[in-house]
């Protein structure tokens, strides 16, 4: 069993503020106690402290400390309504619905218009909408830009019903699909629906998503494969040396 506070304190000790941790540094670390330890009990080991989060993936074969938090944000009662009656009335669907305003926690200005976003399959996103639309005010089906510029302020919290794409990376909470940080930067990243965030206000968003929480960058590049804009927000993160601004 770990005991984990003397396995964090001694990664601490010897890592200090090295941000980000390859298998190689884990197995000097393991190695400079024990010479003579197997590979494979050094990958069970990084399992194990990987399950008791104190390591935390980041990449392929690159980890760091777990002194980040985990991301699980808060969403608005109107959001777990939604979610609640997709669940009922869909049972057999993916989906997932969350809150604009989630970006507040990163971003330098807050938003004056915040939209709820019901991200859905595509074969029965229309369906969907018509029965949202029998359930909520302000439910709109895949609107173009202008519509979501120029009408959509007028509602309070409009519920905008997009496709969900296929392998997105999604948690759960309370048997409830939640948006994971991931996925919630990449759209952020590729999305119509937030191209008035580009510039300063998309990197701060990044900046402090990465500074705060946890980002598993392979999942968040295999969700913008699927989307068609990996190499895009790769170069992105490299360029804005997201990854190692906790050292």
């Amino acid at each position: 069993m770990i005991k984990r506070t003397e396995n964090i304190n001694r990664l601490n000790e010897y890592f200090g503020k090295q941000s980000e941790l390859s298998l190689e540094d884990l197995r000097n670390y393991f190695r400079k106690r024990e010479p003579d330890l197997l590979d494979s009990t050094i990958r069970w080991r990084v399992h194990e402290l990987v399950k008791a989060s104190i390591l935390h993936r980041t990449g392929r074969g690159t980890y760091e400390l777990g002194s980040g938090m985990p991301y699980l944000p808060e969403l608005k009662p109107r959001v777990m309504k939604i979610s609640k009656f997709i669940q009922k009335n869909f049972p057999e669907v993916a989906f997932c619905a969350w809150n604009s305003d989630l970006l507040n926690e990163f971003a330098q200005h807050l938003s004056a218009h915040p939209i709820i976003l019901v991200d859905v399959e595509r074969e029965v996103a229309e369906s969907v909408y018509y029965q949202l639309k029998e359930e909520f005010n302000g439910v709109f089906l895949r609107p173009p830009e202008t519509i979501i510029n120029e009408v959509l302020p007028d509602f309070r919290l409009p519920i905008l019903i997009r496709n969900l794409v296929s392998e997105s990376p999604l948690n759960q909470l309370n048997q409830l699909p939640l948006i994971s940080l991931e996925k919630m930067l990449v759209d952020v990243f590729c999305d119509m629906e937030f191209n008035y965030l580009e510039g300063s206000e998309r990197r701060a968003i990044f900046k402090n998503a990465y500074f705060k929480y946890i980002v598993n960058e392979n999942k968040l590049l295999r969700y913008a494969a699927r989307k068609g804009r990996r190499p895009d927000i790769h170069k992105y993160i490299l360029e804005g040396n997201f990854m190692q601004q906790k050292s």
